[in-house]
Protein backbone atom coordinates (compact mmCIF):
# COMPACT_ATOMS: atom_id res chain seq x y z
CA UNK A 1 0.00 0.00 0.00
CA UNK A 2 1.48 3.36 -1.29
CA UNK A 3 2.10 5.34 2.21
CA UNK A 4 3.34 8.93 2.35
CA UNK A 5 4.31 10.98 5.33
CA UNK A 6 3.98 7.92 7.51
CA UNK A 7 0.65 7.07 7.19
CA UNK A 8 -0.99 4.88 4.88
CA UNK A 9 -4.05 5.93 2.69
CA UNK A 10 -6.80 4.51 4.97
CA UNK A 11 -5.52 6.19 8.02
CA UNK A 12 -4.48 9.29 6.44
CA UNK A 13 -8.26 9.62 5.13
CA UNK A 14 -9.26 8.84 8.47
CA UNK A 15 -7.40 11.91 10.24
CA UNK A 16 -8.19 14.01 7.50
CA UNK A 17 -11.92 13.09 8.62
CA UNK A 18 -11.54 13.39 12.44
CA UNK A 19 -9.35 16.60 11.81
CA UNK A 20 -12.33 18.16 10.07
CA UNK A 21 -14.44 17.47 12.19
CA UNK A 22 -12.74 19.16 15.08
CA UNK A 23 -12.10 21.82 12.98
CA UNK A 24 -15.76 22.35 12.45
CA UNK A 25 -16.60 22.36 16.11
CA UNK A 26 -14.00 24.56 16.50
CA UNK A 27 -15.37 27.07 14.00
CA UNK A 28 -18.82 26.46 15.49
CA UNK A 29 -17.59 27.42 19.40
CA UNK A 30 -15.99 30.63 18.31
CA UNK A 31 -16.15 32.33 14.81
CA UNK A 32 -19.01 31.24 13.02
CA UNK A 33 -21.20 33.68 15.37
CA UNK A 34 -19.03 36.40 14.81
CA UNK A 35 -20.16 39.06 12.08
CA UNK A 36 -18.45 39.42 8.67
CA UNK A 37 -14.35 40.21 8.35
CA UNK A 38 -13.81 43.52 8.02
CA UNK A 39 -9.71 45.13 7.25
CA UNK A 40 -8.79 47.91 9.74
CA UNK A 41 -6.34 50.18 9.16
CA UNK A 42 -5.32 52.22 12.10
CA UNK A 43 -3.33 55.56 13.46
CA UNK A 44 -0.20 54.02 15.31
CA UNK A 45 -0.71 50.66 16.88
CA UNK A 46 -4.45 51.42 17.78
CA UNK A 47 -5.91 48.19 16.56
CA UNK A 48 -7.08 46.44 19.60
CA UNK A 49 -8.24 50.27 20.94
CA UNK A 50 -10.32 50.49 18.44
CA UNK A 51 -11.75 46.65 18.47
CA UNK A 52 -12.32 47.51 22.23
CA UNK A 53 -13.69 50.73 21.22
CA UNK A 54 -16.87 49.78 19.25
CA UNK A 55 -16.63 45.84 20.42
CA UNK A 56 -15.05 44.50 17.63
CA UNK A 57 -12.81 41.12 17.79
CA UNK A 58 -9.28 41.44 16.80
CA UNK A 59 -8.92 37.98 14.49
CA UNK A 60 -5.66 38.85 13.13
CA UNK A 61 -2.70 41.69 13.46
CA UNK A 62 -1.04 41.76 9.56
CA UNK A 63 1.06 45.13 9.95
CA UNK A 64 2.51 47.31 12.32
CA UNK A 65 4.79 50.14 12.48
CA UNK A 66 4.97 53.70 14.69
CA UNK A 67 2.55 54.91 11.82
CA UNK A 68 -0.19 52.39 10.87
CA UNK A 69 -1.49 48.78 11.79
CA UNK A 70 -3.69 46.64 9.90
CA UNK A 71 -5.45 43.73 11.32
CA UNK A 72 -8.58 41.98 10.21
CA UNK A 73 -11.73 42.40 12.60
CA UNK A 74 -15.03 41.34 13.10
CA UNK A 75 -18.47 42.93 14.19
CA UNK A 76 -20.60 41.26 16.86
CA UNK A 77 -23.20 39.18 14.86
CA UNK A 78 -26.00 41.54 15.98
CA UNK A 79 -24.29 44.73 15.06
CA UNK A 80 -26.20 47.53 14.44
CA UNK A 81 -26.30 48.17 10.36
CA UNK A 82 -24.09 51.75 10.97
CA UNK A 83 -21.70 50.50 12.99
CA UNK A 84 -19.26 49.92 9.95
CA UNK A 85 -19.80 53.71 8.97
CA UNK A 86 -19.05 54.80 12.42
CA UNK A 87 -16.02 52.98 13.29
CA UNK A 88 -14.85 54.58 9.46
CA UNK A 89 -15.43 57.88 10.42
CA UNK A 90 -13.36 57.57 13.47
CA UNK A 91 -10.02 59.82 13.45
CA UNK A 92 -7.89 57.54 14.25
CA UNK A 93 -9.40 55.14 11.78
CA UNK A 94 -7.55 55.40 7.82
CA UNK A 95 -9.19 52.69 6.47
CA UNK A 96 -12.14 50.18 7.13
CA UNK A 97 -13.57 48.01 4.35
CA UNK A 98 -14.98 44.20 4.44
CA UNK A 99 -12.74 41.81 3.48
CA UNK A 100 -13.67 39.57 0.82
CA UNK A 101 -13.19 36.35 -0.96
CA UNK A 102 -11.39 36.29 -4.77
CA UNK A 103 -13.19 33.34 -6.33
CA UNK A 104 -11.26 31.10 -8.66
CA UNK A 105 -11.93 32.06 -11.83
CA UNK A 106 -13.97 30.33 -14.52
CA UNK A 107 -11.90 28.44 -16.99
CA UNK A 108 -11.61 29.92 -20.35
CA UNK A 109 -9.73 28.24 -23.22
CA UNK A 110 -7.21 30.80 -24.96
CA UNK A 111 -6.68 31.15 -28.68
CA UNK A 112 -3.28 29.30 -29.61
CA UNK A 113 -2.19 27.29 -31.45
CA UNK A 114 -2.75 23.97 -29.80
CA UNK A 115 -1.44 21.86 -32.88
CA UNK A 116 1.79 23.43 -32.17
CA UNK A 117 1.74 23.41 -28.68
CA UNK A 118 0.81 19.85 -28.84
CA UNK A 119 3.62 18.58 -30.65
CA UNK A 120 5.79 20.27 -28.23
CA UNK A 121 4.06 18.12 -25.20
CA UNK A 122 4.82 15.07 -27.67
CA UNK A 123 8.37 15.80 -28.17
CA UNK A 124 8.65 16.36 -24.27
CA UNK A 125 7.31 13.18 -22.86
CA UNK A 126 9.17 11.65 -25.26
CA UNK A 127 12.78 12.74 -23.35
CA UNK A 128 14.38 11.46 -20.43
CA UNK A 129 14.71 13.70 -17.44
CA UNK A 130 17.96 15.24 -18.61
CA UNK A 131 16.60 16.20 -21.72
CA UNK A 132 13.80 17.71 -20.17
CA UNK A 133 16.13 19.74 -17.92
CA UNK A 134 17.77 20.95 -20.96
CA UNK A 135 14.49 22.02 -23.09
CA UNK A 136 13.44 24.10 -19.76
CA UNK A 137 17.21 26.06 -19.97
CA UNK A 138 17.46 26.26 -23.96
CA UNK A 139 13.97 27.39 -24.54
CA UNK A 140 13.56 30.11 -26.80
CA UNK A 141 11.87 32.65 -24.42
CA UNK A 142 15.00 32.69 -21.81
CA UNK A 143 17.52 33.30 -25.20
CA UNK A 144 14.35 35.90 -26.56
CA UNK A 145 15.01 38.01 -23.12
CA UNK A 146 18.44 37.95 -23.09
CA UNK A 147 20.43 34.66 -22.10
CA UNK A 148 20.45 34.14 -18.04
CA UNK A 149 24.17 33.68 -16.63
CA UNK A 150 24.51 31.32 -13.31
CA UNK A 151 25.01 34.58 -11.38
CA UNK A 152 21.99 37.30 -12.45
CA UNK A 153 19.83 38.32 -9.68
CA UNK A 154 22.16 37.07 -6.84
CA UNK A 155 21.80 38.77 -3.53
CA UNK A 156 18.20 39.76 -4.46
CA UNK A 157 15.30 37.67 -3.34
CA UNK A 158 12.21 37.93 -5.14
CA UNK A 159 8.80 37.15 -3.04
CA UNK A 160 6.11 34.89 -5.06
CA UNK A 161 2.30 35.80 -3.21
CA UNK A 162 0.63 32.60 -5.68
CA UNK A 163 -0.10 28.99 -4.53
CA UNK A 164 2.36 26.95 -2.72
CA UNK A 165 5.24 25.12 -4.17
CA UNK A 166 6.57 22.31 -4.42
CA UNK A 167 10.01 22.49 -2.21
CA UNK A 168 11.73 19.33 -3.57
CA UNK A 169 11.46 20.18 -7.56
CA UNK A 170 15.25 19.82 -8.68
CA UNK A 171 14.80 22.86 -10.61
CA UNK A 172 14.26 24.80 -7.27
CA UNK A 173 16.96 23.50 -5.41
CA UNK A 174 18.96 25.89 -3.21
CA UNK A 175 17.03 28.86 -4.90
CA UNK A 176 14.35 28.83 -1.95
CA UNK A 177 14.67 30.76 1.25
CA UNK A 178 12.23 30.41 3.65
CA UNK A 179 9.24 32.34 2.75
CA UNK A 180 5.36 32.01 5.13
CA UNK A 181 1.93 30.71 4.87
CA UNK A 182 -0.68 33.69 4.38
CA UNK A 183 -3.99 31.62 4.06
CA UNK A 184 -5.94 31.99 7.39
CA UNK A 185 -3.33 32.62 9.43
CA UNK A 186 -5.57 33.10 12.68
CA UNK A 187 -4.07 35.60 15.07
CA UNK A 188 -0.68 36.28 13.64
CA UNK A 189 0.34 38.16 10.30
CA UNK A 190 1.57 34.77 8.22
CA UNK A 191 2.96 31.08 9.53
CA UNK A 192 6.89 31.57 8.86
CA UNK A 193 8.36 28.75 7.07
CA UNK A 194 8.06 27.33 3.25
CA UNK A 195 4.25 25.89 2.81
CA UNK A 196 4.18 22.86 0.18
CA UNK A 197 1.98 21.75 -2.16
CA UNK A 198 1.46 18.43 -0.59
CA UNK A 199 0.08 20.24 2.71
CA UNK A 200 -2.97 21.93 0.39
CA UNK A 201 -6.20 21.34 1.56
CA UNK A 202 -7.66 21.21 -1.97
CA UNK A 203 -5.67 19.06 -3.62
CA UNK A 204 -6.88 15.34 -3.33
CA UNK A 205 -4.85 13.09 -1.52
CA UNK A 206 -4.98 10.58 -4.42
CA UNK A 207 -4.09 13.42 -7.19
CA UNK A 208 -0.95 13.29 -4.88
CA UNK A 209 0.48 10.27 -4.91
CA UNK A 210 0.00 10.62 -8.59
CA UNK A 211 1.90 13.61 -8.69
CA UNK A 212 4.13 11.83 -6.49
CA UNK A 213 5.05 9.59 -8.45
CA UNK A 214 8.47 8.89 -10.36
CA UNK A 215 7.27 6.11 -12.62
CA UNK A 216 4.38 6.42 -14.87
CA UNK A 217 2.50 4.89 -17.98
CA UNK A 218 3.77 6.68 -20.83
CA UNK A 219 0.81 7.31 -23.90
CA UNK A 220 1.26 9.55 -27.02
CA UNK A 221 -1.58 11.88 -25.98
CA UNK A 222 -0.68 15.18 -24.20
CA UNK A 223 -3.73 16.57 -21.59
CA UNK A 224 -4.61 20.03 -21.23
CA UNK A 225 -5.46 21.14 -17.69
CA UNK A 226 -6.59 24.71 -17.51
CA UNK A 227 -5.67 27.32 -14.94
CA UNK A 228 -6.06 30.79 -13.58
CA UNK A 229 -8.77 31.93 -16.22
CA UNK A 230 -7.03 31.20 -19.16
CA UNK A 231 -3.60 30.70 -18.43
CA UNK A 232 -3.11 27.32 -20.17
CA UNK A 233 -0.89 23.52 -18.87
CA UNK A 234 -0.07 21.42 -21.06
CA UNK A 235 1.33 18.48 -19.46
CA UNK A 236 3.91 15.98 -20.53
CA UNK A 237 1.92 12.90 -21.42
CA UNK A 238 3.29 10.50 -18.77
CA UNK A 239 2.27 12.72 -16.66
CA UNK A 240 -1.24 13.36 -17.81
CA UNK A 241 -1.73 9.92 -18.66
CA UNK A 242 -1.88 9.05 -14.93
CA UNK A 243 -3.93 11.79 -14.41
CA UNK A 244 -6.82 10.81 -17.13
CA UNK A 245 -9.65 11.49 -15.09
CA UNK A 246 -8.35 12.88 -12.29
CA UNK A 247 -10.09 16.73 -11.76
CA UNK A 248 -6.87 18.91 -10.91
CA UNK A 249 -7.81 21.99 -8.61
CA UNK A 250 -7.88 24.94 -11.36
CA UNK A 251 -4.79 26.52 -9.76
CA UNK A 252 -2.62 23.10 -9.03
CA UNK A 253 1.16 23.90 -9.38
CA UNK A 254 0.78 27.53 -10.61
CA UNK A 255 2.99 28.42 -7.95
CA UNK A 256 5.84 25.58 -9.20
CA UNK A 257 5.70 27.01 -12.47
CA UNK A 258 5.75 30.82 -11.42
CA UNK A 259 8.77 29.94 -9.41
CA UNK A 260 10.47 28.14 -11.73
CA UNK A 261 10.73 30.54 -14.24
CA UNK A 262 11.77 33.26 -12.10
CA UNK A 263 14.50 30.92 -11.20
CA UNK A 264 15.06 30.41 -14.75
CA UNK A 265 15.14 34.17 -15.33
CA UNK A 266 17.95 34.76 -13.02
CA UNK A 267 19.79 31.68 -11.69
CA UNK A 268 21.36 33.61 -8.77
CA UNK A 269 18.38 34.96 -6.88
CA UNK A 270 16.30 33.72 -4.23
CA UNK A 271 13.45 33.15 -4.04
CA UNK A 272 10.31 33.39 -0.94
CA UNK A 273 6.99 31.49 -2.04
CA UNK A 274 4.66 33.53 0.06
CA UNK A 275 0.92 31.46 0.16
CA UNK A 276 -1.65 33.19 -0.20
CA UNK A 277 -4.12 31.29 -2.35
CA UNK A 278 -5.52 27.64 -2.08
CA UNK A 279 -4.58 25.47 -4.98
CA UNK A 280 -7.90 25.90 -6.15
CA UNK A 281 -6.94 29.64 -7.34
CA UNK A 282 -9.50 31.17 -4.39
CA UNK A 283 -7.94 33.69 -1.99
CA UNK A 284 -9.18 36.18 0.49
CA UNK A 285 -7.81 39.51 0.13
CA UNK A 286 -6.46 40.00 3.51
CA UNK A 287 -4.43 37.02 2.97
CA UNK A 288 -3.13 38.76 -0.26
CA UNK A 289 -2.62 42.16 1.53
CA UNK A 290 -0.93 40.35 4.51
CA UNK A 291 1.52 38.20 2.04
CA UNK A 292 2.30 41.77 0.55
CA UNK A 293 3.47 43.02 4.31
CA UNK A 294 5.01 40.01 5.04
CA UNK A 295 7.31 39.82 2.21
CA UNK A 296 8.30 43.97 2.47
CA UNK A 297 9.05 43.25 6.27
CA UNK A 298 10.96 40.22 5.26
CA UNK A 299 13.81 41.72 3.05
CA UNK A 300 12.30 40.83 -0.21
CA UNK A 301 13.24 43.08 -2.76
CA UNK A 302 10.81 42.12 -5.65
CA UNK A 303 7.44 41.12 -5.24
CA UNK A 304 5.80 38.79 -8.15
CA UNK A 305 2.22 38.97 -8.48
CA UNK A 306 0.62 36.53 -10.94
CA UNK A 307 -3.11 37.14 -10.07
CA UNK A 308 -5.62 40.40 -10.98
CA UNK A 309 -8.43 41.38 -8.96
CA UNK A 310 -10.66 44.52 -9.03
CA UNK A 311 -9.29 47.58 -7.32
CA UNK A 312 -9.44 47.83 -2.96
CA UNK A 313 -8.29 50.52 -0.84
CA UNK A 314 -6.77 48.09 1.06
CA UNK A 315 -4.53 46.84 -1.76
CA UNK A 316 -3.74 49.68 -2.77
CA UNK A 317 -2.00 50.70 0.36
CA UNK A 318 0.10 47.49 0.25
CA UNK A 319 1.13 48.61 -2.53
CA UNK A 320 2.00 52.17 -1.45
CA UNK A 321 3.67 50.50 1.80
CA UNK A 322 5.85 47.81 -0.50
CA UNK A 323 6.90 50.83 -3.08
CA UNK A 324 7.94 53.53 0.18
CA UNK A 325 10.15 49.99 1.12
CA UNK A 326 11.91 50.08 -1.89
CA UNK A 327 10.25 47.42 -3.18
CA UNK A 328 9.63 46.39 -6.59
CA UNK A 329 6.52 44.97 -7.99
CA UNK A 330 5.48 42.85 -10.91
CA UNK A 331 2.19 41.87 -11.77
CA UNK A 332 0.49 40.14 -14.71
CA UNK A 333 -2.76 41.67 -16.47
CA UNK A 334 -5.74 39.63 -17.06
CA UNK A 335 -5.71 36.72 -19.51
CA UNK A 336 -8.56 38.35 -21.47
CA UNK A 337 -8.03 40.33 -24.81
CA UNK A 338 -8.88 43.56 -23.68
CA UNK A 339 -7.66 47.12 -22.43
CA UNK A 340 -9.35 47.46 -18.84
CA UNK A 341 -7.57 48.27 -15.98
CA UNK A 342 -7.11 45.73 -13.42
CA UNK A 343 -5.38 45.60 -10.07
CA UNK A 344 -2.47 45.24 -8.69
CA UNK A 345 -1.26 45.76 -12.42
CA UNK A 346 -2.62 49.20 -13.00
CA UNK A 347 -1.58 50.34 -9.67
CA UNK A 348 0.88 53.20 -10.69
CA UNK A 349 -0.87 56.12 -8.98
CA UNK A 350 1.24 58.86 -6.40
CA UNK A 351 3.80 56.58 -4.59
CA UNK A 352 3.57 53.50 -6.64
CA UNK A 353 5.90 51.75 -8.67
CA UNK A 354 3.95 48.55 -10.41
CA UNK A 355 5.01 46.89 -13.90
CA UNK A 356 1.99 45.52 -15.29
CA UNK A 357 3.01 42.70 -17.72
CA UNK A 358 0.96 41.31 -20.67
CA UNK A 359 2.30 38.16 -23.05
CA UNK A 360 4.05 38.37 -26.26
CA UNK A 361 4.83 35.05 -28.57
CA UNK A 362 8.03 33.43 -27.53
CA UNK A 363 10.12 33.35 -30.70
CA UNK A 364 10.05 36.73 -32.26
CA UNK A 365 8.40 39.13 -29.02
CA UNK A 366 6.74 41.53 -31.68
CA UNK A 367 3.01 39.95 -31.25
CA UNK A 368 0.96 40.19 -28.13
CA UNK A 369 -0.73 37.23 -27.24
CA UNK A 370 -4.35 36.63 -28.29
CA UNK A 371 -5.44 36.03 -24.78
CA UNK A 372 -3.38 38.94 -23.34
CA UNK A 373 -4.53 41.87 -22.20
CA UNK A 374 -3.29 44.91 -23.61
CA UNK A 375 -2.55 48.77 -23.35
CA UNK A 376 -2.26 51.50 -20.36
CA UNK A 377 -3.22 51.43 -17.22
CA UNK A 378 -2.73 47.69 -17.02
CA UNK A 379 0.61 46.34 -19.08
CA UNK A 380 3.65 48.82 -18.89
CA UNK A 381 5.88 45.80 -20.71
CA UNK A 382 5.48 42.59 -22.37
CA UNK A 383 7.35 39.47 -22.18
CA UNK A 384 7.07 35.63 -24.05
CA UNK A 385 4.04 33.81 -21.96
CA UNK A 386 3.44 30.90 -25.05
CA UNK A 387 4.72 27.19 -24.27
CA UNK A 388 7.13 28.04 -21.73
CA UNK A 389 8.61 24.74 -20.21
CA UNK A 390 8.12 25.10 -16.55
CA UNK A 391 8.55 22.79 -13.28
CA UNK A 392 5.07 21.18 -12.00
CA UNK A 393 4.90 19.04 -9.03
CA UNK A 394 6.18 16.08 -8.35
CA UNK A 395 9.63 16.35 -10.39
CA UNK A 396 7.36 16.78 -13.90
CA UNK A 397 7.43 19.80 -16.31
CA UNK A 398 4.59 21.23 -18.64
CA UNK A 399 3.73 23.80 -21.14
CA UNK A 400 2.48 26.82 -19.42
CA UNK A 401 0.33 29.74 -21.49
CA UNK A 402 -0.68 32.80 -19.54
CA UNK A 403 0.57 36.41 -18.72
CA UNK A 404 1.31 35.04 -15.05
CA UNK A 405 4.38 33.45 -16.40
CA UNK A 406 5.78 36.64 -19.04
CA UNK A 407 5.44 38.20 -15.04
CA UNK A 408 7.52 35.85 -13.86
CA UNK A 409 10.12 36.41 -16.32
CA UNK A 410 10.12 40.50 -15.84
CA UNK A 411 10.24 39.76 -11.92
CA UNK A 412 13.54 37.76 -12.64
CA UNK A 413 14.91 40.48 -14.67
CA UNK A 414 14.14 42.93 -12.27
CA UNK A 415 16.33 40.72 -9.75
CA UNK A 416 19.09 41.14 -12.59
CA UNK A 417 18.96 44.37 -12.32
CA UNK A 418 18.87 45.22 -8.56
CA UNK A 419 21.97 42.76 -8.76
CA UNK A 420 23.64 44.42 -10.87
CA UNK A 421 22.76 48.41 -9.62
CA UNK A 422 21.54 47.82 -5.67
CA UNK A 423 20.63 50.92 -4.23
CA UNK A 424 19.08 52.40 -7.58
CA UNK A 425 15.57 53.88 -7.57
CA UNK A 426 12.74 51.82 -7.94
CA UNK A 427 11.83 54.68 -11.00
CA UNK A 428 15.01 54.19 -12.91
CA UNK A 429 14.83 49.90 -12.64
CA UNK A 430 11.51 50.38 -13.94
CA UNK A 431 12.42 52.75 -17.18
CA UNK A 432 15.13 50.53 -17.57
CA UNK A 433 13.15 47.65 -17.80
CA UNK A 434 9.93 49.09 -19.47
CA UNK A 435 12.15 50.76 -22.33
CA UNK A 436 14.44 47.79 -22.89
CA UNK A 437 13.25 45.37 -26.13
CA UNK A 438 11.64 45.98 -29.58
CA UNK A 439 8.46 47.87 -29.43
CA UNK A 440 5.94 45.35 -30.16
CA UNK A 441 4.13 45.64 -33.49
CA UNK A 442 0.74 44.22 -32.08
CA UNK A 443 -0.84 46.62 -30.80
CA UNK A 444 1.43 49.35 -31.84
CA UNK A 445 1.13 51.52 -28.85
CA UNK A 446 4.66 51.83 -27.88
CA UNK A 447 5.07 49.64 -25.18
CA UNK A 448 8.11 47.22 -25.01
CA UNK A 449 9.00 43.67 -25.07
CA UNK A 450 12.08 42.66 -22.20
CA UNK A 451 15.07 42.23 -23.21
CA UNK A 452 17.28 42.37 -19.97
CA UNK A 453 20.93 43.18 -22.11
CA UNK A 454 19.26 46.14 -23.11
CA UNK A 455 17.78 46.78 -19.51
CA UNK A 456 21.29 46.72 -18.14
CA UNK A 457 22.51 49.07 -20.31
CA UNK A 458 19.68 51.97 -19.82
CA UNK A 459 20.61 51.34 -16.26
CA UNK A 460 23.85 52.50 -16.89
Amino acid sequence: MLRRNGLNMSSQSWMVRVLGVLALLALLSGSAFAGPGYILKTQGNNLQTIANTYGLTLQRQIFSNRNFSVGVVSMPANADPSLASTVAADPNVLRFSADRVLPAKSPAFPVLSQSVASLQAWLLSMQNYQQKTNSYFNQPAFRLIGAPSAGQGKGVTVAVIDTAVDLAHPLLAGKLVAGADCVGSAGSPCAAGTPSIWNDPTLDQSTVIILEQSTVIILEQSTVIILEQSTVIILESDTAAALAGTQLPTDTGHGTMVASLIAGAAPGASIMPIRAFQADGSANLSDIVAAIYYAVNNGANVINMSFSAQSDPTLSDAITAATAAGVLCVASTDNTNSNAAVYPAAYNGQGQQVIGVGSVDSLTGLFKSSFSGYGQPSVDLYAPGENLVAAFPGNHFALASGTSFSSALVSGAAATLISKRPGDTLQNYSRALTGSGPQVWNPADGTHSLNVKTALKNLQ
